[in-house]
């Protein structure tokens, strides 16, 4: 079903569906455009290409509670938390590319088991809302992977916009569902939606055919010496990445009361594989470095089949030293793996 709806309307239908839920937009503040809630006067950026942060932490918060306990000298109470029965919620304006990053997330937190619960139900409530690119950023190489930045086949809705309209294309029951209550603001789509038919992102060059097999032999290859340098450490890059999915586990409380949360944490601070005796198998910068390239290059796609990486180009943008992952798969390209 293809329907279209005019864009001075948007403010109508996204305050329709915010009563329904939650309502995540790329919202722009302060120069910044992220996945925020939906509130009146809003500056909605659906031009905008990728935010500074993916979307990801809308089904993996950066920090969440999820349970809490109270006792005295001799009893415990523990209470668990989880998300309310109003969850649902709608993402609109996905990017294919952050689309196909939370369905690698899925892998890791609903299809293993068992599940992690809280992502799950987040993920099963939400409607999205995905939004074709029609210029890529120059940072941009998700053709490398595999996606088409003009299309997200695991979207509920599929979104193309034009000067005057935005073409809503449905993909699922919940897609047309979402439609159905909206149906006085939209209307269906007379002609073929205006979407590009090809959109060619940045070629850096790089040549992934055999990679991650190859690097089963590289753990002690000499291009970790120089490739890790430059590194700080201060972990942006797998906070603005969408498949990083590391969390730490913390307790807060006082006597007789407390809070158990998780909240994000990188493989790139010296504390991450900290034990409780004191050792630490990552000690320096050139540990963590090859830990992170080898979980994206080949950890990742040895469990599940493809590189942990969609071509955003986030790691490319923020890095202040610019160590990502194109650098990485060039330094360790040599004769091992065969450049364009």
């Amino acid at each position: 079903m293809k329907k279209m709806i005019g864009l001075d309307k948007l403010p109508a239908l996204w305050e329709q569906l915010s009563a329904e839920g939650p309502l995540y937009l790329p919202i722009e503040e302060r120069g910044v455009v992220c996945f925020k809630p939906w509130y009146e006067g809003a500056v909605v950026r659906l031009d905008a290409l990728n935010g500074v942060v993916p979307p990801k932490d809308i089904f993996l918060p950066r920090e969440e509670t999820y349970m809490r306990y109270q006792g005295g000298s001799q009893t415990l109470e523990i209470e668990a938390v989880s998300p309310g029965p109003d969850d649902k919620a709608t993402l609109f304006g996905v990017h294919p590319c952050d689309l196909k990053a939370v369905e690698m997330l899925d892998r890791v937190y609903i299809d293993q088991e068992p599940g992690d619960s809280l992502y799950r139900r987040r993920r099963e409530n939400a409607t999205v809302v995905a939004l074709a690119c029609s210029s890529p950023d120059p940072f941009c190489f998700c053709n490398l992977f595999e996606v088409d930045p003009a299309d997200a086949p695991g979207a509920d809705i599929m979104a193309y916009l034009s000067e005057q309209s935005l073409y809503l294309e449905t993909r699922t029951e919940k897609g047309e569902t979402m439609l159905a209550k909206a149906e006085s603001l939209i209307s269906d789509a007379k002609d073929e939606p205006e979407r590009p038919r090809e959109v060619k992102t940045t070629d850096f060059g790089l040549y992934l055919e055999g990679l991650s097999d190859n690097l089963k032999e590289r753990f002690d290859d000499p291009a970790w010496d120089n490739l890790y340098k430059s590194c700080l450490s201060c972990g942006v890059c797998t906070y603005v990445c969408p498949t990083c999915y590391c969390f730490d586990v913390e307790d807060f409380g006082h006597e007789g009361a407390g809070e158990r949360f998780r909240c994000w944490d990188s493989c790139m601070f010296g504390h991450f594989t900290q034990m409780a005796g004191g050792h630490n198998p990552r000690p320096d910068r050139k540990e963590r470095v090859r830990q992170r390239f080898l979980h994206k290059l080949q950890y990742y796609p040895q469990t599940y089949g493809e590189i942990a990486c969609v071509g955003c180009g986030r790691c490319l943008r923020s890095c202040p030293v610019n160590l990502d992952i194109v650098q990485a798969v060039k330094a360790l390209g040599g004769e091992a793996v065969e450049q364009r």
